[in-house]
């Protein structure tokens, strides 16, 4: 199977565009994308056919129809908003697109109509400075917000997927016993753990997830650097998990690397190594098999690509390709 590959470039008014042939793992650089102004965060739909883009600049988020023959997008609309999120997710049911607001400590609910477009913003809510990122869990009844220092919590919200209206769980916020900053998150694919990445501390952190109630609660706090490189030279970024659960990799920015865990049956993590990757790796993510991951360098402007050995969680690399200026964002689509 092969999928459309579009990288935002946060300097640069364009996607970068690829193919990625999963069988092979062969990267394909295609024509860039032209855009109205400088792409930062992406959502698609579940199926991909639906593209959102916020287009920081510009203080807009605009929506795509995609052609998944050609990987190319029709632009539907375009929604106003105060500041460019950082963030953007649509929920399980593909009719809300949900924000987070960094500057202003916020985040939003959008609809989105029947023909995919932006529709009315339903909701903001003021948390606190900082909020970084925002993701439901598989009920599509809980969401999480990070914030970094200093607010150094995550929020933690109720969903309705009816009314697309987020509500404050109780407790409202968790946060770490020492100034971590958690900016990220994944969920283990089969067990109730959420792991944050903590972008001031260099960490991760572990949490158990309570299905019934939406509420966190950790139990471990594990650094992302190896021993004696000084944690004041770097910030974390991203984290992602293979889809058996068995390694967590998380990117450091300033060791630019991306940490390897081991996942254990009790959901705690080992630190195994670190990959050497591009300059500032911001984002990265796993093809949608799981096989490789594909990650860029924000200072470097270039994408790298590294096949994942599912039996010991060690990354092969493979390509590398020149993007756009300052790329902080990967998003994959199936190609038909």
């Amino acid at each position: 199977m092969s999928y459309h590959v579009y990288v935002s470039n946060a300097d640069s008014d364009f996607f970068s565009k690829f193919v990625l042939d999963t069988e092979s793992g062969a990267l394909t650089q295609e024509d860039d994308i032209a855009l109205d102004a400088a792409p930062g965060a992406v959502a698609t739909s579940a199926d991909g056919s639906l593209l959102y883009v916020c287009l920081r600049k510009e203080k807009t988020y605009q929506s795509f129809r995609v052609n998944k023959v050609t990987g190319q997008l029709s632009p539907l609309n375009k929604v106003s908003v105060d500041e460019g999120g950082p963030y953007l997710k649509t929920d399980n049911t593909d009719r809300f697109l949900l924000a987070t607001y960094y500057g202003a400590g916020a985040v939003s609910v959008h609809r989105i109509e029947e023909d995919g477009s932006l529709g009315a913003q339903l909701q903001w809510i003021g948390t606190e400075e900082r909020a970084h990122s925002i993701q439901l869990d598989r009920s599509n009844r809980y969401a999480y917000v990070p914030h970094t220092n200093p607010t150094n919590a995550i929020y933690q919200f109720e969903f309705d997927e009816k009314t697309g209206e987020l509500s404050a769980n109780d407790p409202k916020k968790i946060q770490p016993e020492t100034p971590e900053g958690p900016r990220h998150f994944v969920f283990h694919p089969s067990k109730e753990y959420l792991y944050s990445i903590n972008e001031n501390g260099s960490t991760v952190s572990a949490h158990h997830f309570g299905p019934d109630t939406g509420r966190l609660s950790s139990f471990q706090v594990i650094s992302t650097l190896p021993d004696g490189f000084d944690g004041d030279k770097n910030t974390t970024a991203e984290i992602r998990m293979t889809k058996n659960g068995k390694f967590l990799y998380a990117s450091n920015r300033g060791h630019d690397s991306l940490a390897i865990f081991a996942v254990n049956d009790d959901g705690s993590l080992d630190a195994i190594g670190h990959q050497p990757t591009e300059s500032t790796p911001r984002f990265f993510d796993l093809d949608p098999t799981g096989t490789y991951i594909l990650s860029v360098g924000q200072d470097s402007g270039y994408l790298a690509t590294y096949r994942i050995d599912l039996s010991t969680g060690a990354l092969e690399p493979m390509m590398k390709f020149e993007v756009g200026e300052s790329p902080l964002w990967i998003q994959f689509v199936p190609k038909e």
